[in-house]
């Protein structure tokens, strides 16, 4: 009488082991790591940002962004007494940016905010400065741009690792939009 088999044989299983790996190498060089870290820049800073005017609506007082360039990095400010000053009892959180991604153009046009990697009609603490009142809207327009670290080293090459975070002021919406490598779309 046969008996029933079951399981896999190692030839079979080493068969499917082999196979899986050369299509996991096919997919990953198609991946672009670069700009899904350029893409996930953009939405950490926009969520936060969108938190910011939230909480300023919901604490009644503004909430400062500082942006440093240098550092890579975001400030949100409780500015309890809504004085633009900040002062050293008030709550503050750093934002750093990933290693391999910065502010930049990256060799994308400018948008209609500027082509500084920074744009705002604020300075605070020598940084550029973005505030939201406690009605939700923004002191200015303005915005910046995120770029991977090769698109800064080589713009001509990798302009399309571009991002660019811009703000209404009247309402405080942010809006995110890419550099195609030939113009700007808005969204991913």
């Amino acid at each position: 009488m046969a008996q029933r088999r079951y399981g896999f044989s190692a030839t079979e299983l080493m068969l499917v082991i082999t196979i899986m790996g050369i299509m996991s190498g096919i997919a990953l060089t198609k991946v672009d790591i670069a700009k899904m870290e350029a893409n996930s820049a953009v939405q950490v800073l926009s969520t936060s940002m969108v938190a910011a005017q939230r909480e300023a609506i919901t604490k009644q007082h503004d909430l400062i962004l500082t942006f440093d360039a240098t550092q890579r990095t975001v400030r949100m400010i409780w500015d309890r007494d809504s004085d633009g000053i900040i002062d050293g009892n008030e709550r503050v959180r750093a934002i750093p940016l990933d290693g391999r991604i910065g502010f930049g153009l990256g060799g994308s046009t400018a948008r209609g905010f500027g082509s500084n990697a920074i744009n705002f009609n604020r300075d605070i603490g020598g940084r550029p400065a973005l505030i939201f009142h406690r009605n939700g809207s923004a002191s200015g327009i303005g915005g910046f741009y995120l770029t991977s670290t090769r698109a800064m080293a080589n713009p001509a090459k990798y302009s399309s690792d571009t991002r660019a975070v811009e703000i209404v002021r009247a309402t405080g919406r942010t809006e995110w939009h890419r550099w195609t490598g030939t113009a700007w779309k808005r969204g991913f």
